[in-house]
């Protein structure tokens, strides 16, 4: 029997449903997550943006938004604050926590990924509006990523 593509992923999200729903719970040290979504930049190349809790008690605790690139030789900038604005002239800055995705002492962060304290964005983006983020590259140069209802519904929703 040949299942699609389509079928096997629809399949396995009623099965993670379905787990979640008879009470698996992830071990006391994992990290929450808020969401993962796949947004695309100007130039049309993917990321997974997500949202989660840091987990690591060697950083200051909060809320992290995580960009990584799903398009190789893209380089994010481990420096950089992310800006964040919206059609209502709201906006928001975000310090960079590249850092923080590898334990002090280890191997180089991967170009590709950047990391955000989610604590920049007070007061929370309209519910209303698109958000629009300015998202800095290791060339200097930065690349814009529009994010849809429901990723601006979640960063509204943080605690």
């Amino acid at each position: 029997m040949r299942i699609s593509a389509h079928c096997s992923r629809a399949l396995f999200r009623v099965c993670l449903v379905l787990v979640l729903a008879l009470g698996w719970s992830a071990p006391a040290a994992a990290t929450e997550v808020m969401g993962s979504w796949r947004v695309v930049d100007d130039a049309g190349r993917g990321w997974g943006l997500s949202l989660f809790e840091q987990p690591d008690p060697a950083f200051p605790a909060g809320w992290r938004l995580r960009l990584n690139a799903h398009a190789p030789g893209v380089a994010a900038d481990h420096g950089r604050l992310l800006r964040l604005r919206d059609g209502l002239g709201g906006v928001w800055m975000l310090e960079n926590r590249s850092e923080e995705m590898v334990p002090p002492g280890a191997a180089a962060i991967s170009a590709g990924s950047a990391q955000f304290d989610a604590a920049g964005l007070d007061p929370r983006p309209s519910a209303v509006a698109p958000l629009r983020l300015e998202l800095p590259l290791g060339d200097g140069d930065t690349t814009g990523l529009t994010l849809g209802n429901t990723v601006v519904l979640a960063l509204r929703g943080l605690p």
